[in-house]
Protein backbone atom coordinates (compact mmCIF):
# COMPACT_ATOMS: atom_id res chain seq x y z
CA UNK A 1 0.00 0.00 0.00
CA UNK A 2 1.44 3.21 -0.76
CA UNK A 3 1.04 6.80 -1.65
CA UNK A 4 0.65 7.75 -5.57
CA UNK A 5 0.11 10.69 -7.82
CA UNK A 6 -2.20 10.06 -10.78
CA UNK A 7 -3.96 11.36 -14.04
CA UNK A 8 -7.43 11.94 -14.38
CA UNK A 9 -7.40 9.50 -17.50
CA UNK A 10 -5.16 6.68 -15.70
CA UNK A 11 -8.90 6.82 -12.74
CA UNK A 12 -11.70 4.18 -14.11
CA UNK A 13 -14.65 3.51 -12.38
CA UNK A 14 -15.65 0.89 -10.18
CA UNK A 15 -18.06 -1.24 -11.61
CA UNK A 16 -18.62 -3.04 -8.60
CA UNK A 17 -19.34 0.05 -6.54
CA UNK A 18 -22.14 -0.43 -3.98
CA UNK A 19 -23.84 3.20 -4.66
CA UNK A 20 -24.79 2.07 -8.48
CA UNK A 21 -24.84 -2.50 -7.60
CA UNK A 22 -22.65 -3.98 -10.86
CA UNK A 23 -21.93 -2.20 -13.95
CA UNK A 24 -21.50 -3.91 -16.87
CA UNK A 25 -18.82 -1.26 -18.08
CA UNK A 26 -17.41 2.52 -17.57
CA UNK A 27 -20.02 3.59 -19.59
CA UNK A 28 -23.24 1.91 -17.75
CA UNK A 29 -21.20 2.75 -14.81
CA UNK A 30 -21.39 6.59 -15.60
CA UNK A 31 -24.75 6.18 -16.41
CA UNK A 32 -25.89 4.70 -13.25
CA UNK A 33 -24.05 7.74 -11.26
CA UNK A 34 -26.03 10.09 -12.86
CA UNK A 35 -29.20 8.51 -12.75
CA UNK A 36 -27.86 8.07 -8.61
CA UNK A 37 -26.77 11.74 -7.97
CA UNK A 38 -28.37 13.42 -10.62
CA UNK A 39 -27.91 17.69 -9.37
CA UNK A 40 -25.79 16.76 -6.82
CA UNK A 41 -23.16 15.27 -9.52
CA UNK A 42 -23.18 19.47 -10.67
CA UNK A 43 -22.66 20.70 -6.77
CA UNK A 44 -19.50 18.71 -6.96
CA UNK A 45 -18.93 19.79 -9.93
CA UNK A 46 -18.66 23.63 -8.91
CA UNK A 47 -16.84 22.96 -5.63
CA UNK A 48 -14.39 21.34 -7.32
CA UNK A 49 -13.88 24.39 -10.05
CA UNK A 50 -14.21 26.73 -7.39
CA UNK A 51 -12.60 25.40 -4.63
CA UNK A 52 -10.25 22.39 -5.54
CA UNK A 53 -10.13 19.07 -4.26
CA UNK A 54 -10.69 18.43 -0.37
CA UNK A 55 -6.84 18.43 0.61
CA UNK A 56 -7.78 15.87 3.61
CA UNK A 57 -9.55 12.83 1.19
CA UNK A 58 -7.51 11.20 -1.37
CA UNK A 59 -8.64 8.72 -3.90
CA UNK A 60 -8.28 4.78 -3.20
CA UNK A 61 -7.66 2.67 -6.07
CA UNK A 62 -6.47 -0.54 -6.95
CA UNK A 63 -4.49 -1.75 -10.35
CA UNK A 64 -6.94 -1.61 -12.72
CA UNK A 65 -7.58 -5.72 -13.93
CA UNK A 66 -8.27 -4.47 -17.52
CA UNK A 67 -6.23 -1.80 -18.43
CA UNK A 68 -2.27 -1.55 -18.30
CA UNK A 69 -1.39 2.05 -16.21
CA UNK A 70 -4.47 2.18 -15.18
CA UNK A 71 -6.51 2.20 -11.86
CA UNK A 72 -9.53 1.43 -10.69
CA UNK A 73 -11.09 3.73 -8.05
CA UNK A 74 -12.54 2.04 -5.41
CA UNK A 75 -13.70 5.77 -3.02
CA UNK A 76 -14.39 8.23 -5.03
CA UNK A 77 -16.15 7.61 -8.05
CA UNK A 78 -18.52 10.48 -7.93
CA UNK A 79 -15.59 12.74 -7.51
CA UNK A 80 -13.23 10.71 -10.50
CA UNK A 81 -15.81 10.89 -12.86
CA UNK A 82 -16.52 14.61 -12.46
CA UNK A 83 -12.67 15.32 -12.93
CA UNK A 84 -13.37 13.14 -16.12
CA UNK A 85 -16.56 15.34 -17.27
CA UNK A 86 -14.50 18.65 -16.53
CA UNK A 87 -11.59 17.69 -18.60
CA UNK A 88 -13.60 16.20 -21.53
CA UNK A 89 -17.69 17.03 -21.01
CA UNK A 90 -17.63 14.53 -24.49
CA UNK A 91 -17.65 11.54 -21.94
CA UNK A 92 -21.33 11.97 -21.50
CA UNK A 93 -21.94 11.81 -25.18
CA UNK A 94 -24.56 9.03 -25.22
CA UNK A 95 -25.54 9.37 -21.87
CA UNK A 96 -29.06 10.13 -21.08
CA UNK A 97 -28.26 13.52 -19.00
CA UNK A 98 -31.00 16.05 -17.31
CA UNK A 99 -30.81 18.81 -19.75
CA UNK A 100 -30.21 21.58 -17.06
CA UNK A 101 -27.41 19.04 -15.24
CA UNK A 102 -25.76 18.64 -19.05
CA UNK A 103 -25.69 22.78 -19.54
CA UNK A 104 -24.13 23.08 -16.05
CA UNK A 105 -21.72 20.63 -16.12
CA UNK A 106 -20.61 21.79 -19.78
CA UNK A 107 -20.17 25.51 -18.31
CA UNK A 108 -18.55 24.71 -15.63
CA UNK A 109 -16.01 22.37 -17.82
CA UNK A 110 -15.88 25.07 -20.31
CA UNK A 111 -12.27 26.93 -19.95
CA UNK A 112 -11.31 24.86 -16.49
CA UNK A 113 -7.34 23.78 -16.23
CA UNK A 114 -6.72 20.60 -15.52
CA UNK A 115 -3.11 21.33 -14.92
CA UNK A 116 -5.07 23.11 -11.87
CA UNK A 117 -5.71 19.49 -10.25
CA UNK A 118 -3.18 17.07 -11.65
CA UNK A 119 -1.54 15.19 -10.72
CA UNK A 120 -4.28 13.21 -8.46
CA UNK A 121 -3.60 12.79 -4.96
CA UNK A 122 -4.42 8.99 -4.37
CA UNK A 123 -3.24 5.95 -2.42
CA UNK A 124 -3.13 2.37 -3.75
CA UNK A 125 -4.16 -0.78 -1.82
CA UNK A 126 -3.13 -4.27 -3.13
CA UNK A 127 -6.22 -5.56 -2.63
CA UNK A 128 -10.29 -4.97 -2.75
CA UNK A 129 -10.43 -6.68 1.07
CA UNK A 130 -7.61 -4.08 2.13
CA UNK A 131 -9.58 -0.88 0.61
CA UNK A 132 -12.80 -2.65 2.89
CA UNK A 133 -12.27 -1.40 6.09
CA UNK A 134 -11.15 2.00 5.07
CA UNK A 135 -14.33 2.35 2.79
CA UNK A 136 -16.61 0.58 5.58
CA UNK A 137 -14.91 3.60 8.00
CA UNK A 138 -16.41 6.38 6.17
CA UNK A 139 -19.75 5.26 4.50
CA UNK A 140 -21.10 2.85 7.10
CA UNK A 141 -21.80 5.21 9.95
CA UNK A 142 -19.85 6.48 13.26
CA UNK A 143 -19.43 3.02 14.29
CA UNK A 144 -18.84 3.94 18.02
CA UNK A 145 -16.22 6.77 17.10
CA UNK A 146 -14.17 4.71 14.31
CA UNK A 147 -15.80 6.28 11.63
CA UNK A 148 -16.62 9.02 10.74
CA UNK A 149 -18.62 11.66 13.33
CA UNK A 150 -20.92 14.03 12.16
CA UNK A 151 -21.06 17.24 14.03
CA UNK A 152 -24.38 17.51 15.80
CA UNK A 153 -26.39 21.26 15.52
CA UNK A 154 -24.49 22.33 18.14
CA UNK A 155 -21.11 21.80 16.84
CA UNK A 156 -21.92 23.51 13.95
CA UNK A 157 -23.27 25.81 15.11
CA UNK A 158 -19.79 26.48 17.62
CA UNK A 159 -18.21 26.22 13.75
CA UNK A 160 -19.76 28.81 12.36
CA UNK A 161 -19.45 31.40 15.05
CA UNK A 162 -20.34 32.06 19.01
CA UNK A 163 -24.74 32.87 17.82
CA UNK A 164 -26.58 34.32 21.14
CA UNK A 165 -28.09 30.83 21.20
CA UNK A 166 -24.90 28.65 21.30
CA UNK A 167 -24.08 31.40 24.25
CA UNK A 168 -27.31 30.64 25.97
CA UNK A 169 -27.18 26.61 25.22
CA UNK A 170 -23.14 26.55 27.17
CA UNK A 171 -24.39 29.13 30.32
CA UNK A 172 -27.59 26.31 31.00
CA UNK A 173 -25.22 23.55 30.26
CA UNK A 174 -22.48 24.61 32.29
CA UNK A 175 -24.49 26.03 35.04
CA UNK A 176 -27.86 25.07 34.78
CA UNK A 177 -27.46 21.79 37.65
CA UNK A 178 -28.21 19.48 35.05
CA UNK A 179 -29.01 15.46 35.48
CA UNK A 180 -26.99 13.01 33.35
CA UNK A 181 -29.88 11.85 31.94
CA UNK A 182 -30.71 15.99 31.23
CA UNK A 183 -27.29 16.11 29.57
CA UNK A 184 -27.20 13.58 27.56
CA UNK A 185 -30.44 15.11 25.71
CA UNK A 186 -28.71 18.13 25.16
CA UNK A 187 -25.95 15.69 23.16
CA UNK A 188 -29.00 14.86 20.69
CA UNK A 189 -29.41 17.06 18.10
CA UNK A 190 -30.35 19.47 19.85
CA UNK A 191 -32.68 22.21 17.71
CA UNK A 192 -30.07 25.16 18.11
CA UNK A 193 -32.08 26.52 15.46
CA UNK A 194 -35.32 27.22 17.36
CA UNK A 195 -33.76 28.45 20.39
CA UNK A 196 -31.90 31.35 18.50
CA UNK A 197 -35.43 31.69 16.72
CA UNK A 198 -36.69 31.80 20.35
CA UNK A 199 -34.08 34.63 21.37
CA UNK A 200 -33.78 36.44 17.91
CA UNK A 201 -37.22 37.96 18.85
CA UNK A 202 -36.66 41.07 21.14
CA UNK A 203 -40.58 40.73 22.66
CA UNK A 204 -39.13 37.17 23.91
CA UNK A 205 -35.91 38.74 25.28
CA UNK A 206 -37.95 41.19 26.91
CA UNK A 207 -40.26 38.98 28.40
CA UNK A 208 -37.39 36.84 30.10
CA UNK A 209 -34.76 39.68 30.86
CA UNK A 210 -32.28 39.29 28.08
CA UNK A 211 -30.90 41.41 24.86
CA UNK A 212 -28.20 41.09 22.37
CA UNK A 213 -26.21 43.25 20.95
CA UNK A 214 -23.09 42.67 18.34
CA UNK A 215 -24.07 39.13 18.71
CA UNK A 216 -23.44 38.93 22.63
CA UNK A 217 -26.32 37.50 24.81
CA UNK A 218 -26.75 40.21 27.32
CA UNK A 219 -28.98 40.38 30.89
CA UNK A 220 -28.78 42.62 33.75
CA UNK A 221 -30.60 40.25 36.09
CA UNK A 222 -28.08 38.53 38.44
CA UNK A 223 -26.60 35.21 37.52
CA UNK A 224 -29.44 33.17 39.49
CA UNK A 225 -32.09 34.61 38.13
CA UNK A 226 -31.01 34.53 34.67
CA UNK A 227 -30.12 30.58 34.61
CA UNK A 228 -34.17 30.12 35.03
CA UNK A 229 -35.91 30.73 31.82
CA UNK A 230 -32.88 29.53 29.51
CA UNK A 231 -32.78 26.34 31.55
CA UNK A 232 -36.30 26.20 30.90
CA UNK A 233 -36.22 26.66 27.22
CA UNK A 234 -33.35 24.42 26.72
CA UNK A 235 -34.56 21.65 28.35
CA UNK A 236 -37.98 22.42 26.33
CA UNK A 237 -36.79 22.09 23.45
CA UNK A 238 -34.50 19.04 24.05
CA UNK A 239 -37.39 17.07 25.92
CA UNK A 240 -39.28 18.28 22.71
CA UNK A 241 -42.17 19.70 25.00
CA UNK A 242 -42.02 22.28 22.03
CA UNK A 243 -41.01 22.12 18.69
CA UNK A 244 -40.62 24.81 16.18
CA UNK A 245 -43.76 24.21 14.54
CA UNK A 246 -45.44 25.17 17.74
CA UNK A 247 -43.12 28.21 17.89
CA UNK A 248 -43.54 29.80 14.14
CA UNK A 249 -45.19 32.95 14.74
CA UNK A 250 -43.96 35.70 17.25
CA UNK A 251 -47.17 35.00 18.88
CA UNK A 252 -46.65 31.80 19.77
CA UNK A 253 -43.48 32.64 20.87
CA UNK A 254 -44.56 35.32 23.55
CA UNK A 255 -47.26 33.44 24.29
CA UNK A 256 -44.74 30.50 25.17
CA UNK A 257 -42.75 32.37 27.55
CA UNK A 258 -45.21 34.04 28.88
CA UNK A 259 -46.99 30.85 30.32
CA UNK A 260 -43.41 30.01 32.23
CA UNK A 261 -43.78 28.65 35.76
CA UNK A 262 -43.39 30.83 38.68
CA UNK A 263 -40.65 28.85 39.39
CA UNK A 264 -38.70 29.10 35.51
CA UNK A 265 -39.50 32.97 35.41
CA UNK A 266 -37.12 35.50 36.43
CA UNK A 267 -37.38 38.19 39.01
CA UNK A 268 -37.47 41.19 36.51
CA UNK A 269 -37.32 43.83 39.34
CA UNK A 270 -33.71 42.54 40.43
CA UNK A 271 -32.58 44.17 37.06
CA UNK A 272 -29.15 45.87 38.14
CA UNK A 273 -28.28 49.06 36.32
CA UNK A 274 -26.30 47.52 33.54
CA UNK A 275 -26.23 44.70 31.36
CA UNK A 276 -23.25 41.45 31.35
CA UNK A 277 -22.75 39.15 28.35
CA UNK A 278 -23.60 35.75 29.84
CA UNK A 279 -20.60 33.86 29.00
CA UNK A 280 -18.81 35.73 31.32
CA UNK A 281 -20.89 34.49 34.36
CA UNK A 282 -18.99 32.13 36.22
CA UNK A 283 -19.91 29.65 39.51
CA UNK A 284 -18.79 32.13 41.72
CA UNK A 285 -21.60 34.50 40.32
CA UNK A 286 -24.40 32.33 41.75
CA UNK A 287 -25.63 32.08 45.60
CA UNK A 288 -25.42 28.32 45.80
CA UNK A 289 -22.74 25.60 45.51
CA UNK A 290 -23.01 23.55 42.34
CA UNK A 291 -24.77 20.27 43.51
CA UNK A 292 -22.62 17.25 44.63
CA UNK A 293 -21.78 14.36 42.42
CA UNK A 294 -24.26 11.59 42.93
CA UNK A 295 -22.39 8.02 42.50
CA UNK A 296 -24.09 5.79 40.22
CA UNK A 297 -25.14 2.69 41.43
CA UNK A 298 -23.48 -0.92 40.68
CA UNK A 299 -25.12 -2.43 37.87
CA UNK A 300 -24.39 -5.93 36.67
CA UNK A 301 -22.93 -6.26 33.29
CA UNK A 302 -25.14 -7.54 30.37
CA UNK A 303 -24.34 -10.98 29.11
CA UNK A 304 -22.99 -10.47 25.37
CA UNK A 305 -25.59 -10.58 22.76
CA UNK A 306 -24.82 -13.92 20.62
CA UNK A 307 -27.71 -13.82 18.11
CA UNK A 308 -29.47 -11.11 16.24
CA UNK A 309 -32.73 -11.37 17.77
CA UNK A 310 -32.68 -10.71 21.72
CA UNK A 311 -33.66 -13.33 23.35
CA UNK A 312 -36.85 -11.57 25.41
CA UNK A 313 -38.52 -11.35 21.88
CA UNK A 314 -41.61 -13.10 21.38
CA UNK A 315 -43.61 -13.30 18.41
CA UNK A 316 -47.12 -15.13 17.53
CA UNK A 317 -46.30 -16.07 13.77
CA UNK A 318 -49.13 -17.69 12.33
CA UNK A 319 -47.42 -18.74 8.93
CA UNK A 320 -45.43 -21.62 8.98
CA UNK A 321 -42.50 -20.66 6.10
CA UNK A 322 -42.33 -17.19 8.28
CA UNK A 323 -42.16 -18.96 11.57
CA UNK A 324 -39.45 -21.27 10.14
CA UNK A 325 -37.25 -17.90 9.21
CA UNK A 326 -37.74 -16.59 12.61
CA UNK A 327 -36.35 -19.59 14.70
CA UNK A 328 -33.35 -19.66 12.32
CA UNK A 329 -32.85 -15.92 13.42
CA UNK A 330 -33.42 -16.59 17.01
CA UNK A 331 -30.59 -19.65 16.28
CA UNK A 332 -27.63 -18.72 14.43
CA UNK A 333 -25.03 -17.16 15.88
CA UNK A 334 -23.84 -13.63 15.12
CA UNK A 335 -20.09 -14.49 15.41
CA UNK A 336 -19.98 -17.69 12.69
CA UNK A 337 -22.66 -16.92 10.71
CA UNK A 338 -23.33 -13.06 9.85
CA UNK A 339 -23.92 -13.51 6.04
CA UNK A 340 -26.45 -15.96 6.56
CA UNK A 341 -28.15 -13.71 9.63
CA UNK A 342 -28.23 -10.68 6.76
CA UNK A 343 -30.12 -12.85 4.70
CA UNK A 344 -32.51 -13.83 6.58
CA UNK A 345 -33.16 -10.46 7.94
CA UNK A 346 -34.04 -9.13 4.62
CA UNK A 347 -35.69 -11.94 3.96
CA UNK A 348 -38.00 -12.14 7.26
CA UNK A 349 -38.42 -8.44 7.23
CA UNK A 350 -40.02 -8.50 3.13
CA UNK A 351 -42.22 -12.02 3.93
CA UNK A 352 -43.70 -10.24 7.24
CA UNK A 353 -44.74 -6.76 5.76
CA UNK A 354 -46.36 -8.89 2.87
CA UNK A 355 -48.07 -11.11 4.81
CA UNK A 356 -49.48 -7.93 6.69
CA UNK A 357 -50.04 -6.05 3.73
CA UNK A 358 -52.02 -9.16 2.33
CA UNK A 359 -54.02 -9.58 5.38
CA UNK A 360 -54.83 -6.22 5.34
CA UNK A 361 -55.92 -5.85 2.42
CA UNK A 362 -53.05 -3.28 0.92
CA UNK A 363 -51.69 -3.77 -2.34
CA UNK A 364 -48.10 -5.21 -3.18
CA UNK A 365 -48.11 -4.31 -6.94
CA UNK A 366 -48.69 -0.71 -8.38
CA UNK A 367 -50.14 0.40 -11.97
CA UNK A 368 -48.14 1.46 -14.84
CA UNK A 369 -48.26 1.83 -18.28
CA UNK A 370 -46.98 -1.43 -18.72
CA UNK A 371 -48.77 -3.44 -16.36
CA UNK A 372 -48.67 -4.03 -12.61
CA UNK A 373 -45.44 -3.53 -10.86
CA UNK A 374 -44.20 -4.52 -7.40
CA UNK A 375 -43.54 -2.09 -5.00
CA UNK A 376 -40.37 -1.54 -3.51
CA UNK A 377 -39.44 -2.96 -0.09
CA UNK A 378 -39.04 0.31 1.43
CA UNK A 379 -42.44 1.72 0.29
CA UNK A 380 -44.50 -1.45 1.51
CA UNK A 381 -42.90 -0.94 4.82
CA UNK A 382 -43.52 2.48 4.85
CA UNK A 383 -47.07 2.05 3.82
CA UNK A 384 -47.49 -0.56 6.96
CA UNK A 385 -46.69 1.68 8.85
CA UNK A 386 -48.81 4.19 8.01
CA UNK A 387 -51.77 1.75 8.14
CA UNK A 388 -50.66 1.01 11.52
CA UNK A 389 -50.78 4.30 12.78
CA UNK A 390 -54.20 4.99 11.41
CA UNK A 391 -55.62 2.15 13.12
CA UNK A 392 -53.90 3.08 16.67
CA UNK A 393 -50.46 2.47 16.54
CA UNK A 394 -48.24 5.51 18.29
CA UNK A 395 -46.11 7.20 15.71
CA UNK A 396 -42.99 7.11 18.08
CA UNK A 397 -42.99 3.40 18.08
CA UNK A 398 -41.82 3.37 14.43
CA UNK A 399 -39.54 5.93 14.76
CA UNK A 400 -36.01 4.14 14.60
CA UNK A 401 -37.36 2.26 11.46
CA UNK A 402 -38.57 5.32 9.86
CA UNK A 403 -35.53 6.76 10.43
CA UNK A 404 -33.58 3.98 9.09
CA UNK A 405 -35.94 4.34 5.70
CA UNK A 406 -34.74 7.71 5.11
CA UNK A 407 -30.94 6.83 5.68
CA UNK A 408 -29.28 4.50 3.21
CA UNK A 409 -26.14 3.83 5.54
CA UNK A 410 -28.42 2.94 8.19
CA UNK A 411 -28.26 -1.19 8.84
CA UNK A 412 -31.93 -1.19 8.35
CA UNK A 413 -31.94 0.39 5.13
CA UNK A 414 -33.44 -1.76 2.50
CA UNK A 415 -30.40 -0.63 0.05
CA UNK A 416 -28.00 -1.87 2.57
CA UNK A 417 -29.98 -4.85 3.59
CA UNK A 418 -29.41 -5.69 -0.66
CA UNK A 419 -26.00 -5.04 -0.88
CA UNK A 420 -25.58 -7.80 2.03
CA UNK A 421 -27.19 -10.10 -0.38
CA UNK A 422 -25.43 -9.10 -3.81
CA UNK A 423 -22.11 -7.51 -3.59
CA UNK A 424 -19.66 -10.06 -3.07
CA UNK A 425 -17.36 -7.56 -1.25
CA UNK A 426 -20.03 -5.44 1.38
CA UNK A 427 -19.93 -7.69 5.22
CA UNK A 428 -22.09 -6.80 7.47
CA UNK A 429 -20.76 -6.62 11.56
CA UNK A 430 -22.36 -7.75 14.60
CA UNK A 431 -23.59 -4.40 15.84
CA UNK A 432 -25.12 -3.87 12.02
CA UNK A 433 -27.09 -7.33 12.78
CA UNK A 434 -28.20 -6.46 16.43
CA UNK A 435 -29.12 -2.78 15.89
CA UNK A 436 -30.84 -3.96 12.49
CA UNK A 437 -33.38 -6.18 14.38
CA UNK A 438 -33.81 -3.66 17.68
CA UNK A 439 -35.23 -1.22 15.24
CA UNK A 440 -36.78 -3.23 13.56
CA UNK A 441 -38.69 -5.12 16.39
CA UNK A 442 -41.52 -2.81 17.45
CA UNK A 443 -42.69 -3.65 13.81
CA UNK A 444 -42.64 -7.30 13.74
CA UNK A 445 -44.09 -7.02 17.29
CA UNK A 446 -47.17 -4.80 15.36
CA UNK A 447 -47.10 -7.56 12.52
CA UNK A 448 -47.31 -10.49 14.61
CA UNK A 449 -48.60 -9.85 18.00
Amino acid sequence: MSAKNLKIDQLELDLLNPRISKAADQHEAMQRIIDDQNTKLGNLAESIVEDGLNPMDRLLVIKSESAAAKYTVLEGNRRAFVLKILKNPNVLTGLTVPAALQKKLERLAHGFDTKSLEPIACFEVDSRLDGNAWIEQRHIGEDEGRGIVRWSGVAASRFRGQAPAIQAFDFVRQHGKLTDDQRKLLEDRFPITTLDRLLSTPSVRAKIGFDIKDSELLTALPADEAIKPLRRLVLDLAEKSVNVTKLKLKTQQIDYVSKLAAADSPDLSQKGATNQAVRNFTQKDFASPAPAKVKKAKTTPKTPRTTAVAKSCKLNITNPKIEEIFEELRSLQLKKHPHAIAVLLRVFLETSVDHFMTQSSLSLTFATPNGAKDKSLKKKVDETIKHMIANGAVEKEFKAITTALSNDNHPFAPELLHAYVHNRFFSPTERDLTTAWDNGQPLFERIWP
